[in-house]
């Protein structure tokens, strides 16, 4: 019995390790659709967050939000920086102005949706392969 709990904790512990190196291919790969730079300067506050981006090489942290490029967010707190945001929640990208991306997890897939008025808004385009997660909706 004891061995099978083991087995399955183990397991478990991988499937989390493979999930979070699909997150962070993702991530960077979100990234250099949007931007043309090979580093990407973004900016946190969520101690969540700080983890779930370390070890993405595209990727460099910075301490100010008017240094960043882009603001990582899961939270609907309001934010005083008039950066685009690429969100971690969907009902926080729905209400937030800022957000031009959502990233999340649905049933163990991965979802990506970005808003085409929000990406003009910043003068922002999705190019290659993530294009086609770009709608129109208003929201």
């Amino acid at each position: 019995m004891k061995s099978v709990l083991i087995l399955l904790i183990s397991f478990s512990t991988l499937l989390l390790a493979v999930d979070s190196q699909w997150e962070k291919l993702i991530l960077e790969k979100i990234l250099s659709s949007m931007s043309s730079k090979k580093v990407v300067a973004v900016y946190t506050s969520e101690q969540s967050l700080l983890k779930r981006l370390e070890g993405i090489r595209s990727i460099r942290l910075v301490d100010d939000c008017q240094s960043a490029d882009f603001v990582f967010s899961q939270e609907r707190k309001v934010s005083y920086c008039s950066k685009p945001e690429i969100v971690f929640n969907y009902g926080v990208y729905r209400k937030k102005p800022t957000a031009v991306g959502v990233f999340f997890w649905q049933k163990g897939r991965p979802t990506i949706r970005f808003s085409s008025k929000r990406l003009e808004h910043y003068g922002l385009r999705v190019q290659g392969e993530l294009s086609k997660f770009v709608s129109a909706k208003n929201y």
